[in-house]
């Protein structure tokens, strides 16, 4: 287990703060409302910016649905330019996807707009992901990383 501190929490999921390394977002599996699911994604840029951290954690494995599409778009258009630096890519966002296909956030196309804003990778298991994220300030370890544990 990660050693985390609470930063945030609501029925949806919490914010974590893994101290001088990166947020983890962690989802409860409870259904998601719209405004707690942005409180969740607003208390991250803050303590992205509080930290001054570079590197996210999505667990979504115990997500419910995937994400509305009103919510994706903000997501994507509003929450992600605002807090991240404009490119070249400098947060890592590592994500554990939900295991259900249905309740995927992660898709391709998703993939592909949140790389315009972060350095993304895709992971099947929580060690894995959070040791690619605490690599991210060498970029040979954190490729080597990558390689290693990644999911085609």
């Amino acid at each position: 287990m990660l050693p985390t501190r609470l930063y945030f929490s609501n029925a949806v999921g919490s914010v974590l703060f893994v101290p001088e390394s990166f947020v983890y977002l962690h989802f409860t599996g409870e259904p998601m409302s719209s405004p707690e699911l942005r409180a969740l994604y607003v208390h991250a840029a803050n303590l992205l910016a509080r930290y001054r951290l570079s590197g996210i954690l999505a667990d979504h494995r115990a997500m419910p649905a995937a994400f509305e599409t009103p919510d994706r778009e903000w997501l994507l258009t509003e929450w992600l330019p605002h807090t991240v630096p404009p490119p070249p890519p400098v947060v890592r966002y590592a994500v554990l996807p939900s295991p259900s296909a249905t309740r995927r956030l992660h898709t391709e196309a998703v993939l592909q707009e949140l790389a315009q804003y972060l350095i993304v990778q895709v992971f099947e298991d929580l060690d894995s992901a959070a040791n690619w994220l605490k690599a991210g300030n060498d970029p040979t370890q954190a490729a080597a990383a990558a390689a290693a544990t990644a999911t085609p």
